[in-house]
């Protein structure tokens, strides 16, 4: 019995007996008058057994079964399948993987019975930022980045994760694993959201030289109204796309979050998974951007969609690719890479001796040739071959013809004599 039912017990006793009235007893013990009459006629009845309350010692019918808390408990541990989840993310694995259905709060308890970082610890933001208010329409702006990270783990060596996330719905547009931020992973992308949904109004990033030239314009660029590009940023050009490059990580944050929540649940979810190469990575990847937009994406306010879809006999390999010139040589071939390239006479339709052509190269490293938009044949041909020096003939050299020993001396003689 605590001390607070012996106190209860006291004022019911002394009520019983005369000694409190019933206001008197009420005010005591913090309840109601029709609550101590009924109190007081339990006690009468029972005693002392009437003072815990019924329900003392019981399990709550709406408490967790203990097995399938300790359960969890060895699943979010350091051996455990989830260990380093955080609580969304659990919850969604229990309840995909394992049918354990619990709410947010009530797993949270579970797993974090204490703060782990006092409200009086947690540092205050020193810079005040302005929100930027999402764009009406999906398609209007793209944000695209590449993070570098350890995805698998030590299963693997880092490689790159290149995405884009629309700005207006938050839905993750394009991912893909490439083994290192370059033009080429760009461009794969540009090309598989321009297939999938269409051209963006423009892309949102930052400004690393890949995306944007560091180069200043010459006296001669500005004369001529040039600008210095990179391969990418000319492609952006090429397609009509705006590009708008970020003075800092958080003007682009919609990216920026997006790679912490990959980097916290795609890591897990691809070691519950067992992937351990890129290959692998790259397969799983699709499901899971399409579980993230089910759950994270949102309606745009705009209905109305701002993609514009490209033709259907758009070249994908004379857009989505870098590019680089070439001046034709009098056989009509061209040196690239250390190999000659000739073009065949069926596919061009004027000499191109002395002309410029545009050689690009896709993601894939597939090179083709063009003549303006025209796509030209060519065929690889081995270089030619030294000519060979003709064989000079064989000539003995003549010996020395024999010298008159006592003529020499005589000469000797004359040359050092004194005069």
């Amino acid at each position: 019995m605590t001390n607070s039912d012996q106190r209860r017990s006291d004022i019911l006793t002394r009520l019983k007996g005369g000694g409190l009235s019933g206001a008197r007893a009420a005010l005591l013990l913090g309840l109601s008058r029709r609550q101590v009459r009924r109190l007081a006629a339990a006690y009468a009845l029972s005693g002392m057994a009437s003072i815990p309350h019924g329900n003392r010692g019981k399990r709550p019918h709406n408490s967790l079964d203990p097995d399938l808390v300790a359960r969890i408990g060895e699943m979010a541990g350091k051996e455990g399948p989830y260990h380093g989840f955080n609580v969304c993310h659990m919850q969604d694995m229990l309840a995909e993987r394992d049918d354990i259905h619990l709410g947010r709060s009530t797993l949270h308890k579970l797993l974090h019975p204490k703060p782990v970082v006092p409200l009086g610890d947690r540092q205050k933001a020193v810079f005040h930022r302005i929100r930027r208010l999402r764009e009406a329409a999906e398609g209007i702006m793209v944000q695209i980045d590449g993070s570098p990270h350890a995805w698998l783990e030590e299963r693997a060596d880092k490689f790159c994760l290149m995405g884009g996330i629309d700005d207006a719905t938050g839905k993750v547009v394009h991912g893909h694993f490439w083994p290192t931020e370059d033009a080429k992973g760009y461009l794969y992308m540009f090309r598989d959201i321009a297939v999938v949904y269409g051209l963006p109004m423009s892309y949102y990033h930052d400004r690393h030289t890949i995306l944007r030239s560091p180069k200043k314009a010459t006296i001669e660029d500005e004369l001529a109204g040039l600008t210095p590009m990179s391969h990418v940023q000319k492609v952006m050009h090429d397609l009509g796309v705006g590009s708008i490059g970020a003075h800092s990580p958080q003007a682009k944050g919609r990216i920026e979050r997006l790679w912490k929540t990959f980097q916290d649940r795609l890591v897990k979810e691809m070691r519950l998974a067992g992937i351990d190469t890129i290959e692998m990575a790259n397969a799983f990847l699709p499901g899971f951007i399409e579980r993230y937009n089910a759950k994270f994406a949102i309606e745009a306010a705009d209905p109305d969609t701002a993609w514009v879809a490209l033709a259907k006999d758009c070249d994908l390999d004379y857009y989505f690719s870098m590019q680089d010139t070439r001046t034709v040589k009098a056989d009509h071939t061209i040196s690239i890479d250390g190999k000659t390239l000739q073009i065949c006479p069926a596919s061009r339709s004027r000499s191109l001796v002395g002309q410029t052509i545009t050689v690009r190269v896709n993601p894939e490293n597939k090179l083709s040739l063009y003549d303006g938009k025209k796509l030209l044949e060519y065929r690889v041909v081995a270089p030619s071959a030294p000519k060979a020096r003709p064989a000079v003939p064989f000539r003995a050299v003549p010996t020395a013809m024999p010298v008159d020993t006592v003529k020499a001396a005589r000469k000797r003689g004359f040359l050092y004599a004194a005069v």
